[in-house]
Protein backbone atom coordinates (compact mmCIF):
# COMPACT_ATOMS: atom_id res chain seq x y z
CA UNK A 1 0.00 0.00 0.00
CA UNK A 2 1.52 3.51 -0.82
CA UNK A 3 1.78 5.96 1.17
CA UNK A 4 -0.89 8.29 0.06
CA UNK A 5 -3.45 5.24 0.73
CA UNK A 6 -1.94 4.95 3.63
CA UNK A 7 -3.06 8.94 4.59
CA UNK A 8 -6.21 8.15 3.52
CA UNK A 9 -6.93 5.37 5.80
CA UNK A 10 -5.76 7.26 9.08
CA UNK A 11 -7.97 10.12 7.57
CA UNK A 12 -11.17 7.72 7.28
CA UNK A 13 -10.44 6.51 10.16
CA UNK A 14 -9.94 9.90 11.89
CA UNK A 15 -12.82 11.55 10.32
CA UNK A 16 -15.14 8.31 11.71
CA UNK A 17 -13.98 8.34 14.91
CA UNK A 18 -14.91 12.13 15.15
CA UNK A 19 -18.55 11.30 14.01
CA UNK A 20 -18.82 9.27 16.61
CA UNK A 21 -17.93 11.64 18.99
CA UNK A 22 -20.26 14.19 18.10
CA UNK A 23 -22.81 11.20 17.94
CA UNK A 24 -22.81 10.17 21.43
CA UNK A 25 -26.02 12.00 22.47
CA UNK A 26 -28.10 11.02 19.09
CA UNK A 27 -30.21 8.57 19.26
CA UNK A 28 -28.80 4.85 19.66
CA UNK A 29 -29.79 3.95 15.96
CA UNK A 30 -27.11 7.05 14.63
CA UNK A 31 -24.94 6.49 17.16
CA UNK A 32 -24.71 2.73 16.35
CA UNK A 33 -24.30 3.57 12.81
CA UNK A 34 -21.21 5.76 13.47
CA UNK A 35 -19.99 3.20 15.39
CA UNK A 36 -19.91 0.91 12.98
CA UNK A 37 -18.27 3.00 10.71
CA UNK A 38 -15.55 3.07 13.10
CA UNK A 39 -14.96 -0.41 13.35
CA UNK A 40 -15.16 -0.43 9.69
CA UNK A 41 -12.79 2.56 9.42
CA UNK A 42 -10.04 2.09 11.62
CA UNK A 43 -7.62 -0.49 12.42
CA UNK A 44 -6.48 -1.77 15.58
CA UNK A 45 -7.80 -0.93 19.01
CA UNK A 46 -6.64 2.16 20.05
CA UNK A 47 -9.73 4.29 18.26
CA UNK A 48 -12.17 2.16 19.79
CA UNK A 49 -10.76 2.12 23.06
CA UNK A 50 -10.53 5.75 22.78
CA UNK A 51 -14.67 6.15 21.98
CA UNK A 52 -15.48 3.48 24.92
CA UNK A 53 -13.89 5.15 27.19
CA UNK A 54 -15.78 8.38 26.03
CA UNK A 55 -19.13 6.70 25.83
CA UNK A 56 -18.55 4.55 29.19
CA UNK A 57 -20.64 6.62 31.82
CA UNK A 58 -23.77 7.50 29.55
CA UNK A 59 -24.39 4.62 26.42
CA UNK A 60 -22.19 1.78 28.72
CA UNK A 61 -23.59 -0.77 26.29
CA UNK A 62 -21.60 0.76 23.19
CA UNK A 63 -18.59 0.92 25.13
CA UNK A 64 -18.65 -2.65 26.19
CA UNK A 65 -19.14 -3.32 22.68
CA UNK A 66 -16.53 -1.38 21.54
CA UNK A 67 -14.63 -2.63 23.58
CA UNK A 68 -15.27 -6.52 23.30
CA UNK A 69 -14.24 -5.67 19.63
CA UNK A 70 -10.91 -3.95 20.35
CA UNK A 71 -9.80 -6.67 23.08
CA UNK A 72 -10.61 -9.30 20.08
CA UNK A 73 -8.71 -7.34 17.37
CA UNK A 74 -5.45 -7.03 19.84
CA UNK A 75 -5.57 -9.66 22.02
CA UNK A 76 -2.65 -8.99 23.90
CA UNK A 77 -3.50 -5.36 24.30
CA UNK A 78 -3.21 -4.51 28.36
CA UNK A 79 -4.92 -1.36 27.25
CA UNK A 80 -7.73 -3.19 25.18
CA UNK A 81 -8.54 -5.45 28.50
CA UNK A 82 -8.32 -2.66 30.81
CA UNK A 83 -10.90 -0.87 29.01
CA UNK A 84 -13.29 -3.43 28.57
CA UNK A 85 -12.69 -3.79 32.78
CA UNK A 86 -14.31 -0.25 33.11
CA UNK A 87 -16.80 -0.50 30.05
CA UNK A 88 -18.24 -4.04 30.48
CA UNK A 89 -20.96 -5.57 33.22
CA UNK A 90 -19.88 -6.88 36.64
CA UNK A 91 -19.11 -10.65 35.61
CA UNK A 92 -17.39 -9.85 32.15
CA UNK A 93 -15.02 -6.74 33.52
CA UNK A 94 -14.19 -8.88 36.62
CA UNK A 95 -13.02 -11.34 33.76
CA UNK A 96 -11.26 -8.35 31.64
CA UNK A 97 -9.32 -6.92 35.05
CA UNK A 98 -8.69 -10.39 35.30
CA UNK A 99 -7.06 -10.50 31.67
CA UNK A 100 -5.32 -7.07 31.77
CA UNK A 101 -3.60 -8.48 35.35
CA UNK A 102 -1.86 -10.88 33.52
CA UNK A 103 -0.91 -8.76 30.60
CA UNK A 104 0.49 -6.25 32.87
CA UNK A 105 0.83 -7.76 36.71
CA UNK A 106 3.01 -4.51 37.73
CA UNK A 107 -0.80 -2.17 37.41
CA UNK A 108 -2.72 -1.02 40.13
CA UNK A 109 -6.09 -2.47 39.74
CA UNK A 110 -5.59 -3.72 36.02
CA UNK A 111 -6.71 -0.86 34.73
CA UNK A 112 -5.05 1.62 32.15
Amino acid sequence: MSLVGLERDQEGCQDAVERAYLASQAPAAELRGHVDEVVRECRGAEPLNRIAVGLRIERPGVAARLARIASRREPDSYVAWGVLAVAAAPAEAAAARRRAGELNPLSVGASP
